[in-house]
């Protein structure tokens, strides 16, 4: 898969032999640049099926960016689950913390403790479609201008959450062909 070298030790420190087969199929696709829909059960290895492609192309861009600025956005459900993504992106940039880094924006820290990480304009934010709303109508986070990944991790659950009005709300903050993108998802 071409993956960097520092994502490679990664992977083989956490004892990751070979990839499953949502990995697989969904990393080269995801490294192309295609949009993905993945169904596959729990323990499956989703989540690192989405994370490795996009730390994969941060790293690659990271070189030719004049300033810091927030490539991917992780949408999720539930607190929990932003946890369990934030700690699997931890350990995948253990080898490139210095390069990468990552804020769970999840409401399981108050608002104004969470701005200071989101003004470094972290590469991945990872949170609540209302909590990320939030931010963005306190002035906390900007993505109109660099957003690159949008990732809507257990989508039935979002929706089946409520959170169908904050993803709607969303779109208007985000770059257009992201607009386009979640108003066919959610029809």
């Amino acid at each position: 898969m071409e993956l960097d070298d520092r994502i490679l030790k990664a992977i083989a420190k956490l004892g990751w032999l070979s990839p499953t087969l949502i990995q697989e199929r969904a990393i080269p696709l995801i490294l192309e640049g295609k949009d993905v829909l993945v169904r596959a059960r729990t323990g499956s290895g989703k989540t690192a099926a989405f994370a490795i492609p996009t730390i994969q192309k941060i790293l690659t861009r990271k070189h030719t960016l004049m300033e810091q600025e927030t490539k991917a956005l992780i949408l999720a459900p539930s607190k929990e689950l932003c946890h369990q993504i934030c700690t699997v992106i931890k350990d995948l940039t253990i080898k490139c913390s210095r390069e990468i880094h990552h804020v769970d924006i999840s409401p399981s820290v108050d608002l104004n403790v969470q701005k200071p990480l989101l003004v470094e304009k972290p590469d991945i934010i990872v949170g609540t479609p209302s909590r990320t709303l939030q931010h963005i109508k306190a002035g906390n986070l900007s993505l109109k201008n660099s957003l690159e990944t949008i990732i809507i991790d257990e989508a039935d659950l979002i929706f089946s959450f409520g959170y169908e009005d904050e993803l709607k709300q969303l779109m208007g903050h985000l770059p257009n062909i992201y607009q386009a993108i979640l108003a066919s998802a959610t029809l």
